[in-house]
């Protein structure tokens, strides 16, 4: 019986409407919907109820780990996944940190989504087989295993989040009326916590990790 909706979100056309017909000739599949840009999937989600959420990662001038933080924060029973023709490992890595239920790309094989689907286990995140070939599950788990061994404060994770917004230190103590040398021992901190040697590497790992992504 069909019983699933779902809204697939991609600027390229032709993904978009190629995987929107296939979805739609699966059994379980009873909606399939789709948008073109940002404000699409705003509206789409206000005025429908989604199972499934296919983003593209690299969504215009959108980027998807966003825009699924949003959709994770707002409407928490719908699952996401992701799709990309990027392959290399921090889009994979990241992405997963990010909260994606699963992580597919374009050049998949459709069917592998079809039997996803179908097998109906979404309590695992699944990562498709050409992926995994890239970067295998003990890779994720010993990662997923890093986030949660890293603890920052609150202040910690607000200094965090004007970094990576492309803030200077002396902005930084403004917004947070502390002063320059407090917040430099704050940076000093999450460098020393992320196991890195200057903010190009703070910010790379912060991404790859979803740091800020977390609750």
């Amino acid at each position: 019986m069909s019983k699933y909706s779902i809204l697939i979100a991609d600027d390229h056309e032709l993904i978009l409407k190629g995987l929107q017909d296939f979805l739609s000739t699966i059994e379980t599949i009873k909606k399939v919907d789709s948008a073109q840009n940002y404000k699409e999937i705003l509206f789409n989600l206000e005025q429908n109820k989604y199972d499934f959420v296919f983003l593209d990662i690299h969504f215009g001038n959108e980027d998807g780990r966003n825009v699924g933080k949003f959709i994770r924060k707002n409407y928490p029973l719908t699952k996401l996944i992701a799709l990309t023709s990027f392959n290399d490992l921090e889009t994979i890595q990241s992405t997963i940190n990010a909260g994606f239920n699963a992580f597919f790309l374009k050049s998949d094989d459709l069917n592998e989504i079809k039997q996803w689907l179908l097998a109906e286990d979404f309590e695992q995140v699944y990562i498709s087989s050409s992926a995994k070939n890239i970067y295998t599950q003990f890779h994720l788990i010993k990662d997923s295993k890093e986030i949660h061994s890293i603890s920052i404060s609150q202040k910690e994770k607000e200094v965090l989040t004007l970094i990576m917004e492309e803030f200077t230190t002396k902005q930084i103590a403004e917004k947070m009326f502390l002063s320059q040398k407090t917040i430099e021992g704050y940076r000093a901190n999450l460098m020393h916590k992320l196991d890195v040697t200057n903010i190009a590497g703070l910010v790379k790992k912060t991404i790859l990790l979803g740091l800020l992504n977390q609750q």
